[in-house]
């Protein structure tokens, strides 16, 4: 049995849609971060030691961290599920990629808009902080769309792969969600695709406000 840490709206949706796509027998305990549960002793000992959420407990009771990395195994426990290109599949570089830029690109360039106090330098920089965001996410953004432009569904063609979930909860964090869907109409048909998924459906309800 998975326990996945999580709470609505977080990094946490990746790995719940992969669990409800892969049929893995799981158990979600729901993080109250409005009353501080994740900056809990008891939490950040027992579950993550920096106080963030999602984490998973694996079945052997060890506990992982990062979203990206849970949404990786999670794909790889479950091959039949399709959702990871194996390790001898020619599109698994292009996976792996993408799943990284996700972590690596996008995911800390949301950060800085919904957390500018951590990349605060004096009392006032948040809106400059959230403002040079909102144009790096214009930039990173610029690849993944572009790798959509054939008409494409997905990021390796007509196959869903974890990495197009990943990418697709990012795809719902921009502040101006209109405006991103005119900008990126690529990333909006990969998004809108994802969340058409029945299983990717039923974790966005449990998320979604």
């Amino acid at each position: 049995m998975h326990t996945l840490y999580w709470k609505p709206m977080s990094g946490s949706l990746a790995p719940m849609a992969l669990l409800e796509e892969t049929g893995l027998p799981f158990d979600l305990q729901k993080v109250d971060a409005a009353a501080g549960e994740d900056k809990s002793e008891a939490y950040m000992r027992d579950v993550h030691p920096l106080g963030l959420v999602p984490a998973l407990r694996i079945p052997d009771g060890r506990v992982m961290i990062e979203s990206a990395a849970m949404t990786i195994y999670l794909a790889d426990l479950a091959p039949a599920a399709g959702l990871a290109p194996a390790a001898t599949d020619a599109d698994r570089a292009l996976y792996l990629q993408w799943m990284v830029y996700g972590a690596a690109t996008l995911y800390p360039t949301y950060i800085r808009i919904y957390h500018p106090d951590y990349h605060r330098v004096r009392e006032g920089d948040d809106e400059a902080v959230k403002a040079l965001a909102v144009k790096a996410l214009d930039v990173a953004w610029a690849p993944i769309e572009s790798a959509l432009a054939d008409g494409r569904s997905f990021l390796l063609g007509d196959r869903c792969t974890a990495a197009d979930i990943y990418i697709a909860m990012m795809a719902l964090w921009h502040p101006g969600r209109g405006a991103f869907g005119k900008a990126c109409p690529n990333v909006n048909r990969l998004r809108e695709a994802v969340w058409a998924r029945p299983a990717c459906a039923k974790a966005l309800g449990m998320h979604a406000p």
